[in-house]
């Protein structure tokens, strides 16, 4: 039975599963997997680009279709960045299993259980609020149908509910709608859970490395207890120095995990917050200005509210990153460094200079992963979309 079975993690390996990247599958496996997911989104993006490039001239078409493509090119640039970064996500659960696998003390345990127990429910809801959206994006054309032929008609009007994405002007949706519908459902399945994989994994590698913060933190607030009042005991007696060593060895490592972590992401952080701004715009300035019907109001409201959410989680967990490290400053003042000896004075002055400068996940090492990006985003999409709706 494998580490990551246990119920705190078992839910990530499925997902990493689904779409063929969780890094301890077999090799058959995963690129069956992952052949059967880039195809679904990758030709989801081939007919939706297709209408677009056909009716380039209609304002309509452009609004319908652009947002999906872009939402389309954020899912594979996330993808793909999996593929290519799977070895350094290999190597940090495999730290992770390592951790749990030393012998700690029981409030260590305690703080890695609270932490993995808060990636886990991040999971389920971040999967459920996914997969909800999902069927209420695909599901809501066809309920309206249903609903359109079951009851009563006083005219002889019908109600047709519109397709997920525009492409009526080069198929015919009355001979392949059902074909186009079931593709459809498929390849928007494989798009939310690329979503939930590999942002939950990333919740996982966060939440891991906050509680190695929390558990450097408490094993430095035990040296408070600690008697020593020489300045210069000897090594063997000086029972505060070797504690701060052990903590400064573990805080180098969890900068190491922070600096793998942040490169993993640099690139498709970069790609994502460029994609997500203007495919945000192009959504809400969709579900302003175009005159549509109620069902696809809907299932533009739920495309444009995952987005959001996608983008929020991603910068709020960076930001608990974030918050911890700058913590660990304080954790550093607060101690008996007065009553520890000259050499333990020393090696706490220099990791306090260290820790003033926090963890931090950038985008393209240019933009810093956080609630005051996710602020700016909405602001320069709301600066796009009163653009875009001056247009109409």
């Amino acid at each position: 039975m494998s580490f990551f079975d246990n119920h705190y993690y078992y839910l990530n390996k499925i997902f990493l599963r689904i779409i063929g990247q969780w890094p301890f599958q077999s090799r058959l496996e995963s690129n069956l997997t992952f052949v059967a997911a880039s195809l679904s989104i990758l030709t989801l993006g081939a007919l939706e680009s297709w209408g677009l490039v056909a009716g380039i001239s209609n304002l309509s078409i452009i609004m319908d279709n652009a947002a999906p493509l872009l939402v389309i090119s954020i899912v594979n640039i996330k993808l793909y960045n999996c593929v290519f970064t799977r070895n350094k996500m290999k190597m940090l659960l495999e730290d992770i299993e390592e951790t749990w696998k030393m012998k700690r003390s029981e409030p260590e345990k305690k703080i890695l259980q609270h932490y993995a127990e808060e990636s886990k429910d991040f999971t389920i809801r971040y999967a459920i609020a996914l997969y909800a959206a999902w069927l209420f994006y695909c599901g809501t054309p066809l309920v309206i149908t249903w609903i359109d032929k079951l009851l009563p008609k006083h005219t002889n009007e019908t109600y047709t509910a519109r397709f997920l994405y525009r492409i009526e002007h080069v198929l015919d949706m009355d001979k392949y709608y059902n074909l186009l519908m079931l593709h459809a459902f498929i390849g928007v399945f494989y798009l939310l859970s690329v979503l939930i994989a590999i942002d939950s994994i990333f919740t996982v590698c966060i939440q891991h490395i906050c509680a190695l913060f929390e558990c450097i933190r408490y094993n430095i607030e035990q040296t408070r207890t600690l008697d020593t009042v020489l300045l210069q005991p000897n090594i063997e007696n000086d029972e505060a120095y070797r504690n701060l060593i052990g903590c400064i060895k573990s805080y180098k490592h969890v900068l190491k995990l922070s600096h793998v972590l942040s490169s993993n992401y640099a690139v498709s952080f970069l790609f994502l917050l460029g994609n997500v701004v203007i495919s945000l715009s192009f959504g809400w300035a969709q579900f302003i200005i175009v005159d549509t019907q109620l069902d696809e109001k809907i299932r533009i409201l739920f495309g444009n509210m995952t987005q959001l959410l996608h983008i929020y989680g991603l910068c709020s967990i960076s930001q608990r990153l974030i918050n911890h490290s700058c913590e660990f400053q304080g954790v550093i003042y607060s101690c008996n460094w007065y009553r520890m000896s000259l050499r333990s004075r020393h090696f706490l002055r220099f990791t306090l200079l260290r820790s003033m400068k926090p963890c931090e996940l950038k985008a393209g090492k240019v933009f810093v992963m956080s609630m005051e990006i996710f602020s700016s985003i909405l602001k320069v999409c709301l600066s796009y979309i009163t653009m875009l709706t001056s247009l109409q």
